[in-house]
């Protein structure tokens, strides 16, 4: 067996701690051959390196250098262009784990031989691998019609992808729908959002509301999913919203809600004539648009091919019920801050005007915050958002109502960024505003008699109207855990609306350069069972945490495309009946061997 070996002085670093002469004459007495190379990864030595191993044709390669976490990618990017199988050449670190942490050179050139002699034994068990090509969908699924969702599937799109989009409400955009003015620069937010779902309307996605995923199951590439779909009986990339069904309908079933995007009609079923039996048609007759409302819609279930799912459920906010000391749910005018965002917003329940439960204007509003964040009986976390919010109310109640006092009752606050601390600024220097700080959220108590007060250790502060803002929550996912599954958007953590957009983005970009051409490369360094040690006990199945290995008619089976080589069964399985490739027992015990050898040598 014809094997090579280069060493790497790494500028000096490694050949002038070590004794590389005597280095070289003991691993000549194994190896065929050894040169030496000042720095290996310089571009003018990694050109000779090439040529030197097209002329000498090794099968077999040490490198002896620095970490392979450092230049691992380097050495097997050219030993594939120099045709040499690279599962045939082991790195030894001799940087880190021999000259830097050895003072003596003597010690230190004993060492790297050990290190090369436990290479050397385990190459002569190994064999050429080779890296495996995979047919795949470039279909891709999202899940959650939210800003994220959106933004990734619009952009996905563009790249001729072909994009499912599935959500469960009947509407898309999430909640950022029911803001009308987004923080730090108070922009518009339906500027913002109207047109991603009016692209969506009007592009090649395959937009799937009122539907639920059932089942997701395969691997990155080949995965399965099972939609659930419930009728709408509005088609909504026909509706125009033009509320010609809401004014002819007889009991009011039927509406378009301006709140929701698209904005088109929704029927009550419960309420309307038709599904109550009744032989009533005059939204479908009043309709300008040929099939816009179909009453024969039904539910079903269908099976999709995709390569990638991208998971964008967003986040909800913590039941502010769980601290019944501040009133939620117990008093009216008393709201979380999605509710209050909805009485701000001109399209809301109240049109933007804001009221007390008596009809008036009120006179003093109290915001607090961090209700459930920082709070090792709640959420320890901060939720980021939360204090921007909050100041952006302020902005907003002193734009609307000029003459209301507004108290902040803060924990802490933490505004990133230029344009979230000017919010927090102008607030500062309100004199119409009042900034308490509290320790604990058992220090503050709401109560009513007339109005509402907030009770914070020996004083007593008067409100009409008090706004809660509760640790923001990340969806759970709902699936096991299997490749080929990316999250984007506030599922992972409360996001600005800035931030949601740029994250969707960037996972969509991490997508379309994993997801192209029909093929994926997959490395072959995955487990191998020896069905005639296995008993089938499964221990094995119950440990992979990608779900690559199963029982089928009570044997074992292992999925090689979801297998990750991680080793976790091979450590598991009692009968030793599973291997690595690249990792087998054979090789592990003769690297081991190869070091000892020396050790009791020397």
């Amino acid at each position: 067996m014809n094997i090579g070996v280069i060493f790497c002085s790494c500028a000096g670093q490694i050949g002038e701690n070590l004794f590389f002469d005597e280095l070289k004459t003991l691993i000549l007495r194994e190896a065929d051959w050894i040169e030496q190379f000042e720095l290996a990864c310089s571009e003018e030595n990694r050109r000779e390196i090439i040529n030197l191993l097209k002329n000498r044709k090794p099968a077999g390669l040490i490198i002896l250098t620095c970490s392979p976490h450092n230049k691992g990618n380097f050495f097997q990017e050219l030993v594939r262009e120099a045709d040499i199988n690279p599962y045939m050449v082991n790195i030894v670190n001799i940087r880190e784990h021999v000259v830097w942490v050895t003072k003596d050179k003597k010690s230190a050139t004993l060492k790297a031989y050990a290190l090369f002699k436990g290479a050397l034994e385990r190459l002569k068990k190994q064999k050429p691998l080779f890296d495996m090509e995979i047919p795949i969908s470039t279909d891709i699924l999202i899940i959650g019609g939210g800003l994220a969702g959106i933004n990734a599937a619009l952009i996905l799109s563009r790249a001729g992808k072909r994009v499912y989009l599935v959500e469960k409400e009947s509407s898309l955009g999430g909640k950022v729908v029911r803001y009308e003015k987004l923080f730090p620069d108070l922009s518009c937010a339906p500027c913002v959002v109207h047109p991603m779902v009016e692209e969506v309307l009007n592009s090649s996605i395959d937009l799937r509301l009122n539907s639920e995923i059932k089942e997701l199951k395969g691997y990155f590439g080949n995965i399965y999913a099972t939609v659930f779909t419930r009728p709408m009986y509005v088609d909504p990339k026909k509706c125009i919203g033009c509320s010609a069904c809401e004014d002819v309908c007889p009991v009011g079933a039927i509406k378009v809600e301006p709140m929701r995007l698209p904005a088109i009609a929704k029927i009550q079923t419960d309420r309307c004539l038709y599904f109550k039996g009744e032989s009533c048609d005059l939204c479908i007759k009043e309709c300008p648009v040929n099939g816009a409302i179909n009453f024969y819609e039904s539910e079903r279930e269908e099976d999709i091919q995709i390569g990638a799912v991208l998971l964008s459920t967003g986040f909800k906010l913590m039941d502010c019920k769980g601290i019944p000391q501040l009133g939620y749910g117990k008093y009216r005018d008393i709201y979380n801050s999605l509710e209050f965002e909805e009485l701000l917003n001109i399209e809301g329940p109240s049109k933007g005007e804001i009221l007390t439960e008596k009809g008036e204007i009120p006179e003093t509003i109290g915001i607090i915050h961090c209700v459930g964040s920082l709070d090792e009986r709640y959420n320890s976390y901060c939720s980021k958002i939360c204090c921007q919010y909050a100041f952006k109310f302020n902005r907003i109640l002193r734009q609307n109502l000029p003459e209301t006092k507004i108290i902040h009752f803060v924990k802490e606050i933490v505004l990133p960024g230029k344009k979230a601390h000017e919010l927090y600024s102008k607030a500062k220097k309100d004199p119409m505003v009042k900034i308490v700080r509290y320790e604990d959220i058992v220090d503050l108590e709401v109560e009513k008699e007339d109005s509402l007060s907030v009770k914070h250790k020996n004083e007593s502060h008067s409100l009409d109207i008090v706004v809660l803002c509760p640790a923001v929550i990340s969806e759970t996912i709902p699936f096991k855990e299997i490749s080929g599954v990316f999250l984007t958007g506030s599922i992972k953590e409360a996001m600005s609306v800035e931030e949601t957009i740029t994250d969707a983005m960037s996972i969509a970009g991490k997508i379309l350069s994993e997801l192209h051409g029909g093929l994926i490369t997959k490395l072959p360094t995955i487990a191998k069972i020896d069905y005639n040690k296995c008993t089938g006990c499964g221990i094995c199945v119950l440990q992979c945490p990608y779900r690559a290995i199963d029982i089928e008619m009570k044997k074992i089976k292992l999925t090689e495309n979801l297998c990750e080589g991680c080793g976790i069964c091979v450590a598991s399985c009692p009968a030793k009946a599973i291997e690595l490739e690249g990792f087998t027992f054979e090789q592990i015990i003769s690297e081991i061997e190869g070091i000892l050898c020396v050790i009791r040598r020397f």
